[in-house]
């Protein structure tokens, strides 16, 4: 007897969220595990994707990776149950050419506000912080030029209104115009599609917990093991959105996608700058992998990968 599914409805945080879900769409795998999406929508600051699950108009946040701390201290029942990004990587442009984060000490650098206007924790501009806190250098050591505007962030380091600059990818842009660009290598932090929900949902909808980690595994199997298959998905999504999402986003998401303890203390730690109160809680009590590990004792995962897959 084939199981009932599940009506599921949920929200991502970032564009860059929704490779692998448009996977788990096109290629049938949320049917697969049970579960039936009805709505998925953008949302843009963690305060409304947080009020929208906490009502239970939702059932899950793509992301949501700082902001929860704070939520638990409180008392909240948010809790993330699988994270399959849990790094990035970032340059540093600059007007003068620097060998290390160290020099740049008293410099300006253009970067976006920490706070959006509602509250919400910009977690690029927490990333760039980290990268600094991890060097030794504290948040009130370099001199924050602030705009919502990326396009006025790079018109600062051009004009010289700030010294530095941190960017992705290899700053050709950068260099073009003369411009200083140094590598600063993987940070670890829970990043990307995490996937958080709360306990009043899981309580409420017996399974979902269970179905939800096994979608997400599913997913990157797919992407994994069927290339062919998933580089169409990702060239229809980037036709539709715009955007030029590669086939690596997917591909590089680990088989089993536990969190990185190293990134998981380093979002831990920015939380901790956005509600204070967080330092009281463990950096697991946001964590519940029972989900994950249960799945993953059940040899469920590794056959999948042991199966020939035909790519067609």
């Amino acid at each position: 007897m084939a199981q009932r599914k599940i009506k599921i409805r949920g929200v991502y945080r970032s564009g860059s969220h929704l490779p692998i879900w448009e996977v788990l769409q096109q290629a049938g795998i949320w049917d697969k595990a049970g579960l039936d999406l009805v709505n998925f929508e953008y949302c843009a600051m963690p305060p409304d994707a947080e009020r929208a699950l906490f009502k239970g108009d939702i059932d899950f946040i793509s992301g949501d990776h700082l902001t929860p701390y704070g939520l638990v201290a409180r008392g909240k029942p948010i809790v993330s149950i699988a994270s399959p990004v849990n790094g990035q990587n970032a340059s540093i442009a600059s007007r003068e050419p620097i060998k290390s984060l160290h020099e740049l000490r008293g410099k300006g650098i253009a970067d976006t506000p920490m706070e959006g206007r509602d509250g919400g924790f910009h977690h690029g501009r927490g990333n760039h912080m980290m990268y600094l806190i991890r060097a030794g250098i504290g948040i009130d050591q370099v001199n924050w030029v602030e705009s919502e505007s990326s396009d006025e962030q790079f018109e600062a380091l051009k004009s010289g209104k700030a010294d530095a600059r941190f960017i992705s990818g290899a700053g050709e842009r950068y260099k073009e115009l003369g411009l200083h660009v140094l590598p600063l290598g993987p940070l670890p932090m829970i990043n990307g599609p995490t996937l958080t929900t709360s306990y009043t949902v899981l309580h409420k909808k017996k399974g979902l917990g269970e179905r939800l980690v096994k979608a997400l595994v599913l997913g990157i199997h797919f992407a994994k093991t069927k290339r062919r298959k998933t580089e169409k998905i990702l060239a229809t999504l980037n036709k539709r959105t715009g955007e030029d999402y590669q086939y690596s986003r997917v591909e590089r998401m680990p088989k089993k996608p536990y969190p990185d303890p190293q990134g998981i203390i380093n979002a831990y730690e920015l939380g901790c700058i956005k509600s204070p109160e967080a330092k009281e809680i463990s950096p697991l009590a946001l964590w519940d992998l029972h989900y994950l590990r249960e799945l993953d004792d059940s040899g469920f995962i590794d056959k999948l990968y042991k199966r020939k897959v035909r790519d067609a």
